[in-house]
């Protein structure tokens, strides 16, 4: 088993005595225009008459125009590695031939398959041990910018990925913070927990906060874990980023209380709903505008574009989601939230219906026809619920898993 990572304190949310919208009006809405492939991310704000910085629109858009994944920077320890698309499939793990050979031995051969597949790059778990993001083991998922894989256990050997292109130097830097011989500070590390609790909620990302000169990524990196304290200055463009009052920081670490668990005045969302379920509703606007001007069904076009579209409806319900369950007592969001819905499981029940239609888009309307939940999916084809997930959202599944539900398809 891989030595266990010095305990770090939880960021506990349960303790909250309030309710407030998870993101502050105008990140919100940088989530509904960037959720979307289809809609123009400037028009959309324009028309509610926020803006949106050059540098967020390319972090979160880091796909290249031709469709091909970007370039994937892995980062492990000391070790550095960045591989195209055109390189196909790399792996990780204790073999030599490893884009990062890992000298550990509850690790695999080739514990982890990287693959360039669509516009995105897929991590696939080849292990015993397993791979977890977040705690949680998962077999394949589709990686994102910023995201973090531990390797053999849930707070095993960490490896990061980048998409894009990068300052190799930053990462370097950042290497550096994680390797130094410098001791943890429970204080410290106390407080830049918090921090990344905070910055994971708020979806702010490590090379985000550095190209915005906001703190350097490595002493980012070195003060969640402890390591360092950041100047004061620092700590206060880092406090309103975070949207934490002056002085939060330091209180932190001092043994204060986390902004976030305080009993503080509730933050009114009289304003920031009824702008979000309104640019909620244009968004819907432009899909249905795309929707219309659909080929037929029989066109060789026609899968790829219907699906780029309701990936769209996916992306959009997830994010009108997540604003109406932090803005209770708002009928205007889940109004949207249910129009944003029903135009999806409209969409899908045609494009199932066409010729060569993808497997998760005919389960998904089998399913619906059947009155089944995925859990209840999931139970018929013997199967966990996330590979009906997984499958519905059109990710790469295992081919034993498609026969299943291909078989599962054929029953409903």
């Amino acid at each position: 088993m891989p030595p266990r990572a010095v305990p770090r304190p939880r960021h506990n949310t349960s303790k909250r005595r309030f309710h407030v919208v998870s993101l502050h009006q105008n990140a919100v809405l940088y989530r509904l225009s960037v959720a979307l492939s289809l809609t123009s991310r400037s028009d959309m704000l324009q028309s509610t008459g926020l803006t949106c910085s050059e540098t967020q629109q390319e972090e979160a858009a880091p796909m290249e125009e031709s469709g091909r994944p970007p370039t994937l920077t892995v980062r492990c320890g000391g070790q550095l590695a960045t591989v195209g698309p055109e390189r196909g499939e790399v792996t990780l793990g204790r073999d030599p031939s490893s884009v990062l050979r890992m000298d550990h031995s509850w690790l695999s051969r080739t514990h982890v398959r990287l693959r360039p597949e669509g516009a995105n790059w897929i991590a696939i778990d080849n292990s015993r041990n397993g791979i977890f993001v977040d705690g949680a083991r998962v077999e394949q998922l589709s990686i994102r910018d910023g995201m973090t894989l531990r390797l053999g256990d849930a707070e095993g050997v960490a490896v990061d990925f980048f998409l894009g292109d990068v300052d190799e130097s930053d990462l370097r830097e950042a290497d550096e913070g994680l390797t130094s011989e410098e001791a943890i500070d429970p204080a410290i590390a106390r407080a830049g927990s918090a921090v990344a609790a905070r910055r994971r909620e708020l979806e702010l990302t490590q090379r985000g906060l550095a190209r915005d000169k906001i703190i350097n990524a490595g002493a980012l990196i070195a003060f969640e874990k402890g390591r360092s304290w950041p100047h004061e200055s620092t700590r206060a463009k880092l406090e309103q980023v975070l949207q934490w009052p002056a002085g939060s920081i330091a209180n932190l670490r001092d043994g204060g209380t986390s902004p976030d668990e305080e009993s503080t005045q509730v933050i009114s969302t009289a304003v920031a709903s009824p702008l979000i379920a309104q640019t909620i509703q244009l968004a819907l606007k432009s899909i249905e505008t795309a929707t219309e001007a659909l080929p037929a069904q029989d066109s060789a076009e026609y899968n790829t574009r219907v699906g780029a579209i309701l990936t769209d409806l996916r992306n959009l319900q997830t994010v009108a989601a997540d604003a109406a369950k932090n803005a209770p007592g708002t009928p205007a969001l889940v109004l949207a939230l249910g129009a944003v819905r029903r135009r999806h499981d409209e969409l899908i029940e045609r494009a199932a219906a066409a010729p060569e239609a993808p497997l998760g888009r005919r389960l998904y309307a089998a399913r619906r026809r059947a009155s089944l939940t995925a859990d209840d999916a999931a139970l018929a084809a013997g199967l966990p619920t996330g590979a009906i997930t997984a499958a519905e959202a059109e990710q790469p599944i295992p081919e034993p898993t498609r026969a299943a539900l291909e078989a599962l398809i054929e029953q409903l």
